[in-house]
C-alpha cells in the first residue's frame, strides 16, 4: 500500500511539481486548494505526512496546522510548511504551532523529498482502525 501525502497549496504549478517527485517516489498524493479542504482530506485519507503553503484561502496553513495539533486523532501527524514566507517570525509561528520542518519556496524537488522520507521514517503516526473481530477494540497501524 502506497504512504499517502495531503499536500495544500492554492497554486497549481506547485501542487504538480510536489505530486509528480513525490509520486515517482512511490507515495499517493491528496492535493487540497485551500485550508478547509486539506483538513477534511487529512481526516479522511488518514496521511502519513501533509505538506501545507502557509497562504491559502478559507484556513490559512497555520489555522489548518493548529486543527491537526488540537485534534488527538490527528495530532501525531508530521506537517511541513512549503510556503514562499522567509520572514522569521514566520517560521517561529510555523514551528510553535508545531510543523516538524519548514521549507521556503522555490524549493528543489529532490532536497523536499528527503525532508518528507525523514519526516515519514521519524513519524509517530498512527491510525486507528476497527479489529478485525468486530468487537470495539482498535488496531494501531502505521
Amino acid at each position: 500500500m502506497k504512504r499517502r501525502i495531503v499536500i495544500a497549496d492554492d497554486d497549481p504549478i506547485v501542487i504538480s511539481l510536489v505530486s509528480l517527485r513525490l509520486e515517482m517516489a512511490d507515495y499517493e498524493v491528496l492535493a487540497a486548494r485551500n485550508g478547509d479542504e486539506a483538513l477534511a482530506l487529512i481526516r479522511k485519507a488518514e496521511p502519513v505526512a501533509a505538506i501545507l503553503d502557509m497562504q491559502m484561502p478559507r484556513k490559512t496553513g497555520i489555522d489548518v496546522l493548529e486543527a491537526i495539533k488540537a485534534d488527538a486523532k490527528t495530532d501525531k501527524l508530521p506537517v511541513m510548511m512549503l510556503t514562499g514566507e522567509r520572514d522569521t517570525g514566520m517560521v517561529m509561528q510555523a514551528m510553535g504551532a508545531g510543523a516538524a520542518d519548514y521549507m521556503v519556496k522555490p524549493f528543489q524537488p529532490d532536497r523536499l523529498l528527503e525532508r518528507v522520507n525523514r519526516l515519514v521514517r521519524s513519524s509517530a503516526m498512527v491510525w486507528s482502525k476497527p479489529a478485525p473481530s468486530g468487537n470495539n477494540k482498535s488496531v494501531w497501524e502505521l
